[in-house]
């Protein structure tokens, strides 16, 4: 079985920042969490966010941007309409019947591309569209532990962007590190 992470790796960019400009572009006032959402992104890309900050943070602007946003769901569609030609040409090369595509972004999100990636098997942060209530966050080592709990199967491959997925790299029979089209075999050395 091969495991993606998402952003960076098979996405160029980080698609919940690409999709929350598309919003502003439909919804103005979203703007108002511009530098949050910088700031944090910057921490998150810089291992320096514990999964309760995260947490605390998304729960506190999450339900506010559903509120300015609430289409949010069509919009997803539309973004990926336009954006799923960010989606990195190895990927199509390498997809397979039975990958796994796991990130921190949102489900809702997400599968709209999942299913033009004829991709099934998807593990994310999920949030309650109506609430605004985090109901999973898959972030850090937790990204792991759901992946466990979710398939508990031994992992051929893993491909990543960032070290913050350092569990699911120690865990896999293989690792790759991504960067831009440039797959190389990861090593501790």
């Amino acid at each position: 079985m091969n495991v993606y992470d998402f952003d960076n790796t098979i996405y160029r960019g980080e698609s919940t920042l690409d999709y929350y400009f598309f919003c502003v572009k439909h919804h103005p006032k979203l703007i108002r969490f511009v530098f949050i959402i910088l700031f944090e992104l910057v921490k998150y890309k810089l291992c320096l966010v514990s999964e309760e900050e995260l947490m605390s943070l998304c729960e506190k602007y999450v339900m506010a941007f559903l509120k300015d946003c609430p289409d949010s769901e069509e919009l997803a569609e539309k973004f990926w309409q336009r954006n799923f030609k960010k989606i990195k040409g190895f990927y199509g090369e390498l997809h397979k019947e039975d990958d796994v595509i796991i990130s921190a972004s949102f489900g809702f999100m997400l599968r709209p591309v999942m299913k033009r990636l004829g991709v099934h098997e998807l593990v994310c942060s999920e949030v309650n569209l109506e609430t605004g209530e985090i109901e999973r966050l898959c972030f850090r080592r937790n990204k792991k532990t759901l992946y466990d709990e979710l398939y508990g199967k031994e992992i051929d491959n893993f491909y990543t962007d960032s070290l913050n997925d350092m569990p699911l790299i120690e865990a896999a029979k293989c690792a790759f590190i991504v960067k831009g089209e440039k797959i190389e075999k990861w090593s501790e050395g």
